[in-house]
């Protein structure tokens, strides 16, 4: 029980070894010590550590403004810290939640191991909002990925494309996740799901830019009648290298992204988009950790966000266009 104290405490006379295995054996059984809770109950900061793997993602600072709502309401502090991507960055940040300088951690992205982020929830406050890390046992607020991936896939058969391309990132589980529903609805029709229409992105207009270029230059090939871009923003890299081509996107190729932040409404054309509450999200993840923060032995549980396939000239050749359509 002393050596078990002296972990949860993070105590540096702790064996590296000895700490490991007890961190293994909390993840294991789910254990949440009452002794925090009782601190945390006892001394609370009112402060929570929201952590953005960039200042300038348009989709997080929305999400990022929610949580601040939710959490000024309830007499919370916000303290915004980026990370840059960057594993170390981002445990110097944790030792804010560790050492009690914060209540508890709002991750909207995460570069740890699952069994790291699994170890700090059975220990701390802690949910990812937006973006999770496969197999980490922390709550999760965000939307069904697959659904919406396979919702717009679908769309883009039904309205006559074959040839349906996909810019992704792989590194993040939503991306995955995205692709696995594309891969669904393209085997539902009996449509080849071909390699060499998968791209990858880094969310970035010229990374959409760059995959439209490889996409258009195949080698034994027949270039896409449709890109699905996994963000807004590479959709526009997309959109911008197929004037550059000659192409007209909307009519020669059709464009969907993924997001619907303000520059897709700009657009030229307007950009077809699957729209997630930004907002809702964010607000509705920090109650989940204001909640886990005042009532430390609450089970976890995740959280599906709604979300809506938004259609504008970027797909006005597939004929029919509906102004949105929610999917719950």
């Amino acid at each position: 029980m002393a050596t078990v104290s002296r972990v949860l405490n993070d105590d540096p006379a702790v064996a590296e070894e000895t700490r490991s295995r007890v961190l293994q054996v909390i993840d294991q059984v789910g254990y949440a010590p009452n002794a925090l809770g009782r601190s945390l109950r006892k001394n609370p900061t009112r402060r929570i550590l929201v952590l953005l793997p960039s200042i300038s993602h348009q989709f997080l600072s929305g999400v990022a403004r929610g949580a601040e709502q939710a959490a000024w309401r309830r007499g919370y502090q916000i303290i915004f810290s980026v990370t840059h991507s960057k594993e170390e960055l981002e445990r110097q940040y944790i030792k804010m939640l560790t050492q009690r300088s914060v209540d508890g951690i709002l991750f909207t992205a995460s570069q740890l191991p699952a069994q790291e982020l699994s170890g700090l929830g059975a220990r701390y406050p802690a949910v990812m909002c937006s973006e999770c890390v496969e197999g980490a046992k922390l709550p999760y607020v965000g939307i069904d990925n697959e659904q919406a991936a396979y919702e717009v896939t679908r769309y883009l058969i039904e309205g006559g494309c074959r040839r349906i391309a996909i810019i992704t990132r792989p590194e993040d589980y939503s991306s995955r996740l995205r692709l696995k529903g594309y891969q669904r609805a393209l085997a539902e029709k009996g449509i080849p799901d071909l390699p060499e229409y998968h791209v990858k992105g880094d969310h970035s207009i010229t990374s959409g830019a760059y995959a439209c270029r490889r996409l258009f230059s195949l080698p034994n090939l027949q270039p896409p009648d449709a890109v699905f871009a996994g963000s807004d923003l590479m959709a526009a890299g997309v959109i911008r290298r197929m004037y550059e081509m000659g192409l007209r996107p909307g009519e020669d190729v059709m464009v969907f992204g993924f997001d619907n932040i303000e520059l897709a409404r700009i657009l030229t054309p307007t950009l077809s988009t699957v729209s997630q509450s930004k907002l809702q999200m964010g607000r509705r993840a920090m109650e989940l950790l204001l909640e886990r923060i005042e009532t430390p032995a609450c089970t976890q549980r995740d959280v599906r966000i709604g979300h809506k396939l938004i259609f504008r000239e970027s797909t006005r050749g597939i004929g029919v266009q509906e102004s949105g359509r929610e999917i719950t």
